[in-house]
């Protein structure tokens, strides 16, 4: 048997013992990271990201994607040489933010609306974070400095953009006309809607039902990587690693504290980024590497993604490879362009836009009611379960 073979078989199973031997040794400390993991997912993931994912899944749902891609289809074949669902996907993913952009690409592969070429083309640019996180959660409550968010989500943008376009051309796949003209297309998709007998409301229960799904493995993953992380520091493993790293950035001015600070970051991307900004150093680094962690993501969420794209044929290598680029470009952007966050004109105009996504009285209200909000939710989370249930079983709905 190859060597390669046995390795692939026995490492996994070596890093699920001794995450095991870690509990056991440290199971007060493991419970208070789970703990942690929890209170960023019931108090930070589940307001911010379950409106925009139910939303997401109706507008694939409700053919709302395929109208748009019809319309900007020729801007963006010209620019990414993906279809205009293509460009839905990234846009949805800058609002809403990891891993949404990722189960939307993996969605439209799975229904076989995408190439397995555009899917690829399409994961590596609509992967993003969004607003919400980057201007309020690190730029405002981590670095105590708006008006750097808004230079850290230009930039995070720009990266993503700019990986857009180098894999313009992976494939050497040239997208193929539209058969019909772009009136023609809306009238099929409006004709052919409902042509599964379901309405909207079944539309809009399976839209809740794979939301909170999608909560759930999210939440899962969440939990997981804060014990790993705390088993890793408890083992001292992440000092050793800190210390390798802090031998070459050292030159650069980096301290051994910043180097750990950011390697916390490689596995959980909100406590690196937290971490980082809590270390006495220059802003303008500490923005840099902040702005790496969130284009690359960080291994609980490339975890997440590659949860999804992991259920079709794409290569989530080179995905995880895209990703890797995109913190890299982030980080040179937001490097070199760092004194514009100063500019008084880069933040009145960006904080109109932020202010209309999540300033205006509709989001406010429901982040002020979102635990009253929530179990409804969860109410109609289980009637759509138990509905979707019940027409699987069903041999009479099968046939119809």
């Amino acid at each position: 048997m190859k060597k390669n073979k046995l390795f692939m078989f026995f490492f996994p199973v070596f890093i699920v013992m001794f995450l095991i031997l870690g509990i056991i040794l440290f199971p007060n400390e493991s419970i208070i990271s789970a703990k942690e993991g929890i209170s960023i997912w019931t108090s930070v993931l589940i307001p911010s990201l379950l409106p925009f994912i139910i939303g997401a899944n109706l507008i694939v749902d409700l053919k709302i994607a395929d109208i748009i891609g019809f319309i900007i289809n020729p801007i963006t074949k010209f620019i990414f040489n993906v279809s205009g669902k293509g460009a839905l996907v990234f846009v949805i993913s800058t609002v809403s933010g990891y891993p949404v952009g990722s189960k939307l690409a993996s969605e439209l592969r799975i229904n076989k609306q995408i190439s397995l070429n555009e899917a690829q083309r399409l994961v590596a640019f609509c992967s993003t974070s969004g607003p919400l996180f980057i201007i309020g959660s690190v730029a405002t409550g981590m670095f105590q400095n708006p008006s750097l968010g808004y230079l850290m989500i230009i930039c995070h943008y720009l990266g993503s953009i700019t990986v857009g376009l180098l894999f313009r051309n992976y494939g050497k796949e040239s997208l193929p006309k539209p058969k019909y003209d772009v009136k023609t297309n809306i009238r099929n998709v409006i004709d052919t809607r409902y042509s599964n007998g379901n309405g909207f409301f079944v539309s809009f229960g399976n839209a809740v039902f794979s939301g909170v799904n999608t909560l759930l493995l999210i939440g899962g993953f969440v939990i997981v990587f804060s014990v790993i992380f705390k088993i890793l520091s408890l083992f001292k493993i992440i000092p050793i690693l800190s210390t390798i790293l802090y031998i070459p950035l050292s030159f650069l001015g980096i301290t051994k504290e910043l180097c750990q600070a950011f390697i916390s970051g490689l596995f959980e991307m909100t406590i690196g980024c937290n971490n980082i900004s809590s270390v006495s150093s220059p802003e303008v680094i500490k923005a840099t590497l902040a702005s790496f962690l969130i284009g690359f993501s960080g291994l609980s969420i490339l975890a997440q993604c590659c949860n999804f794209i992991a259920k079709t044929d794409i290569n989530t290598n080179l995905y995880i490879l895209s990703k890797f680029l995109h913190g890299i470009f982030a980080a040179i952007f937001t490097f070199l362009a760092y004194p514009l966050s100063k500019s008084t004109a880069l933040v009145s105009n960006f904080n109109n836009v932020y202010d209309t996504l999540y300033n205006n009285s509709l989001w406010i209200y429901y982040i002020n009611n979102y635990q009253v909000i929530l179990p409804f939710v969860v109410l109609f989370y289980l009637i759509s379960s138990l509905y979707i249930l019940n027409k699987s079983s069903n041999p009479y709905c099968k046939n119809t």
